[in-house]
């Protein structure tokens, strides 16, 4: 089954939306979990590193739907006022995942397009996150 962005559900505070996704949503999370290193005696430490922040960009398509619309508005809104919340998202694709993003500020704007009509067809937002947790294939 081919994936459908219908079926990929986006919750900003209280607020659900559907098929706004334009694209990968790939989150990079800071540095490592993990770190290793040796010791004068060739033995190995482990240590765990407590940043489980990172960074994702939302490219939102306009184009698709009023759920665009809304979801832009949303986002602007938020990034105006430097507000932070919390993004869950709900793949329901099969084998799609569970994520919960806490501490989410829209770091900037980034790049839109325009279609030939001159009308914006996507934005793309770069997100900071503080944590995340991530359930692999819920659905």
């Amino acid at each position: 089954m081919a994936y459908k962005s219908s079926l990929d559900i986006l919750e900003v505070n209280g607020l659900i939306f559907s098929d706004v996704l334009d694209g990968d949503f790939a989150p990079a999370r800071s540095g490592d979990k993990y770190t290793r290193e040796e010791d004068s005696n060739g033995s190995f430490q482990d240590f765990e590193n407590p940043n489980n922040s990172g960074e994702f960009t939302l490219v939102v398509s306009i184009a698709k739907n009023r759920n665009g619309e809304r979801f832009l508005k949303e986002l602007r809104r938020m990034f105006e006022e430097g507000e932070t919340f919390t993004l869950n998202r709900n793949n329901k694709n099969k084998g799609g995942a569970k994520e919960r993003y806490d501490g989410c500020l829209i770091m900037n704007d980034g790049s839109s397009t325009k279609g030939k009509n001159g009308v914006l067809g996507r934005r793309e937002w770069k997100v900071s996150y503080e944590t995340y947790h991530v359930t692999e294939g819920a659905n």
